[in-house]
């Protein structure tokens, strides 16, 4: 049987486009005809291998259609996870967490923080504003960070 291999592998490679599965497939293809040699009496190997290949061609091929009519259906009847009622939820759960936290913080942490993070300024132009050293903003910022993840660990916020 396995004078067959090479015309085989070029006939499967044919129908699939990729020799890494045709190779798949001939490992398959020999195992059933050898599973079905025990059987039965093989009269014309090379037409008995090409058959058995063929189907396994065709039942791959049926197997991948309904799996892509599946993901189409799927993708056009679903709506993006950001949208979904439960992670809209989770998402102003998070948001009034956030606030809560943020609410907590003495007043300068959160100013900074806010100005930093949220109005999107840079700590130098922070420092400026506020009239204070460029290094009492860089912890101002990292208290604030430590401070706020400390309280949304204890809330078990995840």
């Amino acid at each position: 049987m396995t004078k067959h291999y090479k015309n085989l592998l070029y006939y499967i490679q044919r129908m699939v486009g990729d020799k890494e599965q045709a190779i798949d497939i001939i490992q398959e293809t020999y195992a059933k005809a050898l599973e079905k040699a025990r059987d039965i009496e093989i009269k014309n190997e090379k037409a008995f291998l090409y058959k058995i290949a063929r189907n396994i061609v065709i039942d791959q091929a049926r197997k991948n259609q309904i799996r892509e009519i599946v993901t189409y259906e799927e993708e056009d009847f679903s709506i993006p996870k950001n949208e979904q009622p439960d992670e809209i939820v989770l998402e102003n759960v998070k948001e009034e967490l956030l606030l809560e936290a943020l609410n907590n913080l003495p007043k300068h942490l959160k100013q900074v923080f806010i100005l930093h993070v949220f109005e999107g300024l840079e700590k130098k132009d922070i420092a400026k504003m506020m009239n204070l050293n460029l290094n009492t903003i860089q912890k101002y910022v990292i208290n604030a960070t430590a401070k706020l993840t400390e309280y949304i660990q204890e809330k078990n916020w995840e």
